[in-house]
């Protein structure tokens, strides 16, 4: 990851970050990368493009004065491509081990390795200091090398991808994480069984679905179902905590209709491990996840998540969530009684060993949930919350709207109640500050509860709110219209604003204009972005295109209709 790039995927396990170039150049992004990467507990790596026209100590010298103290179990980078820099091979092989050297010798309890491609591997020696790092475009874990290899980047698009050569597990501990054992406590006494609460539906404007395309996503059931079948998600899934679903959620939508290329999210309805039942194609939509059309025609596609490698049992409440999810279609639905796997009928591992016996099992509610109260329609998440423009305010509420809220607040002199932040996640500073600002709009009672409506949220605001969705053709519209129309004009503010407000968090924009008008620092700003996206001429002309957008939107928590 270079500037370039604005964030780090989110199922990447482990992370090269870009420090430094030459001997002044330091990478604007490489702080919030790094202390992202620590944060998600993932491997990381520091690196130094190098410069072999340089007097090499001054590289040396720079890297390590910008990545400064190392903990332990991190690791550090040459990047080898000496490509137009007017050096001969033997000049650059031996800076590029001096700097490996001299390195090395400052960090001693790290590893220290080489990053190049396999033209300058079989040009220069074979020194690659603690471990080689091969760019070889063919499939992933099968550079066209002789020599040992450690990582092994495959592709370059959309980013640059790299495999280990081995676990996860094993990487952590060639790398050298240290890990402290602790005595294993005595196991607590087992709490006796909460009785389920019930169906907690998530609608697809909570969780911020896209739109279906027409006019396949749009297709009734010709029929009554039979009933439900349980799929897994066949893949590695780690539980995490619940405000991250809603955007595991949104992953899925967009690989089955960005890959798959399917109209919408497969799935009827998707469970996560907390219990929560999230609205897919619902009740009325004819799935696409069961197999062919009569498939899904005779059953609707319920999808735990649940994995085949990582977190690969369900959790009690995911258990009563399908079970919800469930006896929703067969009330509503309509659905017969049948509950089958998905592999019933159709040639696959889905829904893996253990989901599918307890589909076998008649798909039983885990002992001491007792039995809910049948469904009778869209129940919100537990706590004090509300949703405006498909992006939930309050408790369990996170993301960047969350922060762009708290800044707000600061801004007009409601931050009183912040030790530290605004941050993206909702805490009792956000709702003691909001209630102070609806209080000085003249709310009173529970109208000044602290959590935000969609007046107060404009008031705050100035007029646009951030949305979870923006439409690109409104955004593209906007580009052409509002530079040229008088100051301050808007003509479709919401879209505009969010994206404004993303190019603030990338340091493009100043905050005094994010005001829904796509003007003329909006456009300087976003022709940034496309040059740092690696865009050049026309096409980093600040009038966004679908890929950027998608790019930015992925970064910054909205989606791209």
């Amino acid at each position: 990851m270079s500037d370039y790039q604005s964030g780090i995927p989110g199922d990447a396990q482990f992370v090269f970050i870009k420090a430094t170039e030459g001997a002044r150049t330091e990478q604007a992004g490489y702080r919030n990368k790094l202390a992202e990467a620590r944060r998600r507990g993932l491997v990381t790596g520091h690196y130094h493009f190098l410069h072999a026209e340089n007097p090499v100590q001054g590289e040396i010298d720079h890297f390590c004065r910008v990545v400064g103290t190392v903990p332990a179990g991190e690791l550090l980078v040459l990047d080898f491509e000496p490509y137009g820099q007017g050096v001969s091979d033997t000049h650059a092989t031996a800076v590029k081990n001096q700097w490996l050297t001299a390195v090395k010798k400052r960090y001693p309890h790290n590893r220290v390795g080489l990053y190049t491609n396999r033209d300058y591997w079989l040009r220069t020696d074979d020194n690659a200091g603690d471990f080689l790092w091969i760019a070889d475009y063919v499939p992933a874990g099968a550079p066209r090398i002789r020599a040992t290899w450690t990582f092994h980047q495959y592709t370059d698009t959309p980013l640059d991808t790299d495999v280990y050569h081995g676990t996860l597990d094993e990487l952590r501990a060639w790398a050298g994480h240290r890990t402290t054992p602790t005595p294993t406590p005595a196991p607590p006494p087992t709490p006796a069984p909460k009785p389920w609460s019930g169906l907690r539906l998530v609608t697809r404007q909570e969780w911020g679905a896209r739109p279906w395309r027409e006019p396949n996503g749009s297709i009734p059931y010709a029929g009554p179902r039979a009933g439900v079948k349980i799929h897994y998600l066949g893949t590695r899934y780690t539980f995490g905590a619940h405000d991250t679903c809603p955007a595991y959620v949104r992953r899925i939508q967009d690989s089955h209709m960005d890959v798959d290329g399917w109209s919408d999210i497969g799935y009827s309805f998707v469970v996560c491990e907390h219990g929560y039942v999230f609205e897919g194609r619902g009740l009325k939509r004819r799935n696409s996840a069961n197999g062919d059309v009569p498939l899904n025609e005779a059953h609707y596609a319920v999808c735990g998540l649940v994995g085949s490698e990582g977190d690969t049992r369900p959790t009690d409440d995911q258990l009563n969530g399908l079970r919800d999810a469930i006896e929703l279609c067969r009330q509503d639905g309509p659905a017969g009684d049948e509950i089958k796997g998905h592999r019933d009928g159709y040639a696959t591992e889905c829904p893996g060993d253990t989901l599918y016996a307890w589909v076998r099992a008649g798909a039983p509610r885990p002992a001491g949930s007792g039995t809910p109260a049948p469904p009778s329609g869209p129940t919100p998440p537990a706590g004090r919350s509300v949703v405006i423009g498909g992006l939930r305010y309050g408790d369990g509420a996170r993301g960047a709207h969350v922060t762009a809220v708290g800044r707000a607040l600061v801004a007009a002199g409601f931050g009183s109640h912040y030790s530290a932040g605004p941050g993206p996640d909702w805490t009792q500073a956000d709702t003691l500050n909001y209630a102070d600002f609806q209080r000085s709009l003249g709310y009173r009672g529970a109208d000044a509860d602290g959590i935000p409506g969609e007046t107060s949220l404009r008031q705050l605001f100035g007029g646009p709110i951030p949305l979870a969705s923006v439409s690109h053709a409104d955004v593209v519209a906007a580009a052409h219209h509002d530079p040229g129309a008088p100051q301050g004009a808007t003509s479709h503010p919401d879209d505009v604003f969010t994206v404004e407000l993303a190019l603030v968090d990338e340091g493009l924009l100043d905050r005094e204009w994010a005001d829904g008008s796509f003007g003329t620092r909006t456009i300087t700003a976003y022709a940034e972005l496309q040059r740092r996206y690696g865009y050049s001429g026309q096409m980093a002309d600040g009038i966004p295109g679908t890929e950027s957008l998608t790019r930015l939107g992925r970064a910054h928590g909205f989606t791209v209709r």
